[in-house]
């Protein structure tokens, strides 16, 4: 099953993170995404800085729908938006960072917002 259809869990404080193996592993199931300082990290570029706000509503929205976990997000340059999965509370990457990652990947897509 793709990561984009498995549930989001909310994350349980004090969680071990993934192993480097298992974030090798679960990488290619995040196309766009890389592993930049121990994070997920992707780079979304708008046209317009309403744009670059609508989307991070989005993200906001999908974490919390989904787990009540969200990323750390910057905008720059007006219109260009870095996000960034992480999990503080275990000290690295979950699967739910993964997870919600690829979610974010699909809610994009077919809307063509990002380059």
């Amino acid at each position: 099953m793709p990561l984009s259809r498995e549930s989001a869990e909310p994350i349980v404080p004090g969680a071990a993170p993934l192993t480097r193996r298992e974030i090798l592993g679960l990488l290619p199931g995040v196309p766009g995404w890389c592993l930049e300082d121990g994070r997920l990290r992707r780079r979304f570029v708008f046209t317009s800085a309403g744009e670059a706000c609508t989307f991070i509503n989005e993200v906001i929205a999908l974490g919390s729908e989904r787990a009540s976990h969200y990323p750390d997000i910057c905008l720059r340059k007006y219109r260009e938006v870095e996000v960034s999965w992480y999990t503080y509370s275990s000290g690295g990457l979950t699967r739910t960072d993964f997870v919600l990652a690829a979610q974010l990947g699909e809610r994009v897509r077919p809307k063509g917002l990002f380059r």
